[in-house]
C-alpha cells in the first residue's frame, strides 16, 4: 500500500509504466518491513524470494537504506523490542550473565510466566467451574481490574464445600525490573509462595514460583557446564 501511494502519486508527475508501479509496490513492502522490524537484510530476502528478479534488487537495497534512515529518525526501537520493553524485558540488559551473583541481578522478567491464569469470578458455580479447567495450585485474583489477593486450589476446595466465601492468601508483588535476588526472598516470605509481577497500571503481567527459578537457575549452571 506504501508502495502503491508513492506510485500514485509520482504518477502525476511523471509517466510510470504498470511495471514501475509494480516496482513501486514491491520496493514498499521491502522498506515497510525493514523498517519496522529493523532488518533490512531480511526483507530484501523476503520479497526477492516472492518475485525472483533480479534486476528488483537495487531498488530493494535502496528503499531499504531510505526506509532505515526515516525509521531510526523517528523512533528508537524496532517493533519487538517495542513488546519486549512492554514485557519489561529491556534488551540492553539481555547479557548472559558469567556467575550465579550476576543472575541473581538479573530482572526477574526474565524468569517470569508471562501467560498467568487468574481467577476473575468468585461465585461458587464460576470457581468450580474454574477449578475444574485448570490444575494449578495457586491463582492470582483479579476483582473489578484490581489484584485482591491468591487463592490455593486447597482453600477453594474447602470453601466450595463449606459454601462459604473463599479466603485469599495476601498478594507479594514486584515489578518486571525486581532483580531475581528480591524475588526469591519474596517468595520465602509469601504465604502462597507465589510473587506476581505488576504493571504500570496495577494488572497482572507474569507470576514467578520458586520453580521458576530452580529451573532457571539449573539451566544457568547446566550453560556454564557446557
Amino acid at each position: 500500500m506504501a508502495g502503491a501511494a508513492v506510485a500514485a502519486g509520482v504518477g502525476r508527475f511523471l509517466p510510470l509504466t504498470p511495471a514501475d508501479h509494480v516496482t513501486l509496490a514491491v520496493v514498499g513492502m521491502c522498506a515497510c518491513l525493514g523498517a519496522v522490524v529493523r532488518a533490512p537484510v531480511t526483507g530484501i530476502l523476503i520479497v526477492f524470494e516472492m518475485t525472483h528478479e533480479f534486476a528488483l534488487v537495487p531498488a530493494l537495497m535502496i528503499g531499504a537504506l531510505v526506509s532505515q534512515m526515516i525509521s531510526r529518525k523517528l523512533a528508537h526501537e524496532s517493533f519487538y523490542e517495542e513488546v519486549l520493553a512492554q514485557d519489561g524485558q529491556h534488551v540492553e540488559r539481555l547479557v548472559p550473565p558469567r556467575s550465579l551473583r550476576t543472575w541473581m541481578e538479573l530482572p526477574s522478567a526474565r524468569i517470569a510466566n508471562f501467560s498467568p491464569v487468574v481467577i476473575t469470578d468468585l461465585a461458587p458455580d464460576a470457581l468450580r467451574a474454574f477449578m475444574a479447567g485448570h490444575t494449578h495450585d495457586r491463582f492470582p485474583v483479579v476483582v473489578d481490574g484490581s489484584l485482591t489477593g491468591v487463592l490455593t486450589r486447597k482453600e477453594a476446595t474447602d470453601a466450595l464445600a463449606e459454601s462459604r466465601p473463599p479466603r485469599l492468601e495476601p498478594a507479594v508483588t514486584c515489578t518486571p525490573a525486581t532483580p531475581v535476588r528480591e524475588v526469591a526472598a519474596k517468595i520465602v516470605d509469601s504465604p502462597s509462595g507465589l510473587v506476581i509481577i505488576v504493571g504500570k497500571n496495577g494488572g497482572v503481567n507474569a507470576v514467578i514460583t520458586l520453580h521458576d527459578i530452580l529451573r532457571n537457575q539449573m539451566n544457568f549452571a547446566q550453560n556454564q557446564q557446557d
